[in-house]
Order: C-alpha cells, then sequence, then structure tokens
C-alpha cells in the first residue's frame, strides 16, 4: 500500500507521492513495483522495466487504497489507535481488540471482518444509490432550511415593523396626554395671571388714591376746616377699604401649584411583560413532571369537578367547582383560600379584569329558570360577589376579549357588551342541546373556537360567525373545555378520550397528543395554560387538578 507523505519542504500532504523522488504527487504506478511515480521519475522507471505495465491517472481504479483512506476506514472510533480487526453479530458493531475484551467478551457472535464479510459488489451499487437519494433529501431539507432562515430574517423585521407600529400608537396616546395636562396648566396658569393683574391694577389705584387724599389733607389742614373734615373722613374710608382689601387679599397667599403623576399609568406599564405577546401558536408545547393538587374542601357534599380554570395576574389560580357549586380561590402552591357560592348549574367562567371573573350560572339545567353572567371579585384573598346580568338564553360558555363577552347557550353563541347589550347572534346548531358548548377567543381577536360535545368536534370561527374549520380526531372525544394560550397554541380537552390535544392555529390538524390516561387524565373537564410558572392546569373529575411543567 503506498504512503501518504508531505512533499519535502513544503505543507502539501499528497495521497500518493512519487516514491523515488518523494518530492511531488504521484502521476503513475506501477503494478509490478507496487510504487507511484511523478511524471519525471516515471520516465527512468520506464527505460529500466520496460516491461512492467505502468496506470495513469484514468486508471486509479487499478492503484491501491491511499493510507489515508485505509486509516479512516480501520480506525476504531473509541479506540482512535486500534484497527477495527473484528466484527459482534449480536450487536451489528466493528470492533477493534480492546472493544471486544471491554463490550463484547459475553457475545456469542463475534468474528474476524474477512469471515464476517457478507457483502458484494452489488451491495456497494445499492449504497451509491441510497447515498445519493438521502444526499438529494439533506440538500432539500438544506434549501429548505435556508429558505426558513430568510423567512425568519423577514419575520423579525416584519415583527419588529409592528412593534415599532404599536409603539407609535403608544407614544401618539402619551403626546396626547402630555398635551392635555399642559393645557391644564397653561389654563390655570392663565387664570391665576388674570387674578393676579386684577389684584396688582387695585393695588396701584388704591396706593394712588391714598396719596391724593394725603396730598390734600395737607393742602386743606391750615385753609379749610370744612374740606380738612371731608378729606379726613375720605381718607379714613379709604384706609377701611384698603385693609380690608389687604386682608382678603390673595396675594397674601402663595401661588403654589404640583404636579401629581398618574400612577396608574406607570403601574399599569410595569405589570406589563412587553409591548404585546409574540405567539408561536405552532409550536409544540411538550409537558413533563406532573403533580396533582386536590381542590376539595372539608364543606364539599361531592367528588369536585373543575369546569373552568382562570389565572389573576399575580399568580393566584380560580377554578370553577360544577359539582359543589362554588368558584375557589387557590394561593400559588394551589391551596384554597377563599370560595364563593354560585348557581347550581355554572359551567364557565373568564377573566374580565386584573381582579374580576364572570362566571355563567343557571337555575336550571335547560331553558327555563333565571339564566345570569355573574361577576365575582377578588380582594385581599377573598370572594365576593358584584354585578350581574341576567340574559334570555342559558349561559353556558364564555370568553372575553377587548371589552366584547362572547356566551354560548349550548347551541348558539351570542356577542354582549360588558353591559349585557347584545351586539348579535353570531352561530347556531340547533340539532342538540351541546353542539356549542364551550368557546375560546384567540389573542388576535379573529377566530372563536367552539367545542360541539355531540358531534366530538371543534369548530373555527371567524368573528362574523362563519365557519372556518370544523375539526375531528380519535383523540377528541366529547370535547369541553378549550383554551388558547398565552403562546396562541390551542389546547382541548376530551372528556370522553381522555386526552388533552394541541390544535393547529386554523383549527384544521392536530399537532400533537400532550396528555393521556396514561398520564392521570381521566375525564378532562378544563384546561389551562398558566403564565406564572409555566405550566398546563387540567381540571378532572376527581378532586384534583393536574399540573404539568411545560419543557
Amino acid at each position: 500500500m503506498e504512503s501518504s507523505l508531505a512533499a519535502k519542504g513544503s505543507d502539501t500532504i499528497w495521497d500518493f507521492t512519487c516514491s523515488a523522488c518523494q518530492e511531488l504527487e504521484a502521476q503513475c504506478h506501477c503494478e509490478e513495483c507496487c510504487k507511484g511515480f511523478c511524471d519525471s521519475c516515471v520516465k527512468l522507471h520506464n527505460q529500466l522495466y520496460k516491461t512492467h505495465t505502468v496506470f495513469g491517472r484514468e486508471q486509479m481504479d487499478k492503484w491501491p487504497l491511499a493510507k489515508s483512506t485505509l486509516d479512516s476506514l480501520e480506525q476504531c472510533e473509541e479506540h482512535i489507535d486500534e484497527k477495527i480487526k473484528l466484527f459482534c453479530d449480536d450487536h451489528s458493531q466493528l470492533c477493534c481488540h480492546i472493544c471486544v475484551a471491554l463490550h463484547h467478551r459475553s457475545c456469542s457472535k463475534v468474528s474476524l471482518i474477512e469471515e464476517a464479510n457478507k457483502y458484494s459488489i452489488a451491495d456497494v451499487h445499492d449504497l451509491s444509490s441510497n447515498i445519493q437519494k438521502i444526499q438529494e433529501e439533506l440538500k432539500n431539507l438544506k434549501n429548505k432550511a435556508e429558505g426558513n432562515l430568510l423567512s425568519l430574517e423577514m419575520k423579525y423585521q416584519q415583527l419588529k415593523e409592528e412593534i415599532d407600529t404599536v409603539r407609535q400608537k403608544i407614544n401618539k396616546e402619551l403626546d396626547r396626554l402630555e398635551t392635555a395636562t399642559m393645557q391644564e396648566v397653561e389654563k390655570l396658569i392663565a387664570k391665576s395671571k388674570i387674578s393676579l393683574t386684577k389684584e396688582r391694577d387695585k393695588l396701584d389705584s388704591i396706593h394712588e388714591s391714598l396719596q391724593c387724599l394725603s396730598k390734600v389733607a395737607n393742602e386743606v389742614c391750615n385753609k379749610s376746616s370744612k374740606l380738612l373734615f371731608i378729606a379726613l373722613e375720605k381718607s379714613q374710608k379709604q384706609i377701611k377699604d384698603s385693609e380690608l382689601f389687604l386682608k382678603e387679599s390673595k396675594l397674601t397667599h402663595e401661588y403654589g401649584m404640583e404636579f401629581v403623576p398618574s400612577n396608574d399609568i406607570e403601574r399599569y406599564l410595569f405589570n406589563c411583560a412587553g409591548l404585546g405577546r409574540v405567539c408561536q401558536p405552532n409550536g409544540v408545547i411538550s409537558l413533563h413532571k406532573k403533580s396533582e393538587y386536590s381542590v376539595k374542601m372539608s364543606t364539599d357534599v361531592s367528588t369536585c369537578s373543575t369546569y373552568a380554570i382562570c389565572e389573576l395576574p399575580t399568580g393566584e389560580t380560580l377554578v370553577l367547582d360544577y359539582t359543589n357549586n362554588r368558584v375557589k380561590l387557590l394561593d400559588k402552591k394551589y391551596q384554597c383560600l377563599s370560595n364563593c357560592e354560585v348557581l347550581k348549574f355554572s359551567y364557565d367562567m373568564c377573566l374580565i379584569s386584573a381582579r374580576e371573573v364572570v362566571v355563567t350560572t343557571n337555575e336550571a339545567s335547560g331553558i327555563g329558570g333565571l339564566h345570569v353572567l355573574q361577576v365575582i371579585t377578588v380582594g385581599n384573598d377573598r370572594l365576593e360577589k358584584g354585578w350581574k346580568l341576567k340574559l334570555p338564553h342559558r349561559c353556558v360558555g364564555v370568553a372575553h376579549h377587548e371589552g366584547d363577552l362572547y356566551v354560548t347557550s349550548g347551541n348558539a353563541l351570542y356577542q354582549y357588551t360588558l353591559t349585557g347589550t347584545i351586539v348579535k347572534k353570531l352561530f347556531e346548531d340547533t340539532t342538540s342541546s351541546h353542539t356549542v358548548y364551550k368557546c375560546a377567543v384567540n389573542f388576535m381577536g379573529d377566530q372563536i373556537y367552539v367545542t360541539n360535545r355531540e358531534k366530538h368536534t371543534l369548530l373555527t370561527l371567524a368573528m362574523d360567525g362563519k365557519v372556518i374549520s370544523t375539526f375531528s380526531d380519535n383523540d377528541l372525544k366529547v370535547p369541553l373545555g378549550v383554551h388558547v394560550t398565552a403562546g396562541g397554541q390551542v389546547l382541548v380537552c376530551g372528556y370522553g378520550s381522555n386526552t388533552i390535544i394541541h390544535v393547529n392555529s386554523e383549527g384544521k390538524k392536530k399537532l400533537a397528543t400532550l396528555a393521556t390516561e396514561k398520564d392521570g387524565v381521566k375525564c378532562p373537564c378544563s384546561v389551562f395554560y398558566s403564565c406564572s410558572n409555566d405550566s398546563v392546569l387540567v381540571g378532572v373529575a376527581n378532586n384534583d387538578i393536574i399540573v404539568f411543567k411545560v419543557i
């Protein structure tokens, strides 16, 4: 076998170096001599050995293997100073002697490479074909990756422009607030200037009048007692009026003005995590590290069924216990702090402010009785009932977005204002009483997701009620709760299939089954993503909520 050598006086390394001069790359190979020669040295060789067969570069297949190729093939990956000599058929692994001694002593099928060879020339052709196919796939994948990198850069610029637009809108509003505040300051200053100017002019008038009366009194004091009497009386009256004016004058008071900033604005901005959310709705969530927490209270008479879950900005959790007719406030360790009783048939709730939730409640499970949206407020770790809205239909699911409430009746979806004024009926399916069950609105405010218990489907609607897509899957039976996470992911719980699934933002396909009965999820009623501890909370019908940490 030819050696790979460095040319003398050079850093160049040839696969085949001239065996004679040891300086140039070999251009020919003599089969009889088993040596390579450069163009100069081969002439001398041919003169000495006229009968030897010499192969040029165009016949490289008749040359021996280069040492670099041989070394790369024979070198053991684990023990780089050893050569591969053996093959373990039990593990389908190439081995050196050290590998066999350390890892394959108990193996029954260890043989020399020469004995283990089971391949033919045809396998080489198949290998080349397979490698070419894989290379083409790798090339396509690389092109796709490069395209995705370009798309990411374009998306970055797009998001930056959108964020800049939001910032400009905020700047514009801050400019408006500053202008309004300055107008108030200018108005107050102008009013004070008018008052001060009037008082200053009055002072000048009084000062001039007193001077005039004093002069007159001095002029008439030795000439006419009558005129002196008049002058003194007028002077005394003017002095009394002046003293009264001085006593009541606003000039004796300081015009102190102070600016009291609006703490609400600063407090709100301080609590904001950013100018908005950067969502990745189709980025699949991965769950691990399951924990279970009991929400059962000593006063509960039935097994808890958590039909809805909400989280306050401060990190506390609210759960709606359907079977015990209660909303419960849990601390950050999911221990109950307070509770509030609601009507018997209460199905859902959602946050409408930092300290308020609205609950869908009914006196009866059907269309009769009282149907109410009950607001519950949170303060000092206590729950209290607030205002309520009576609706003319069943109250089942509820979602809030930018001042509007989206309420389901079991077979219809309505849009209301927070004052209880109906905007319109968005969607209806009267084929059953549970065709429009729970709902959720995405953060863009352009899509509504609705669960259909009867048909085992998830509907995606436009904001005008038009059906965009209808999704069904074997992992989605009797869907109850639907939730849009802070990242825009759509999560749905299958009560009948004992699953939590992740659906793409278009509501057209399943991206992943996040949890199943094997994970302890049995009869899930609700699902919620907790931003405060980066977890997915699942409400089930067995007294517990299950908390999965998100990877």
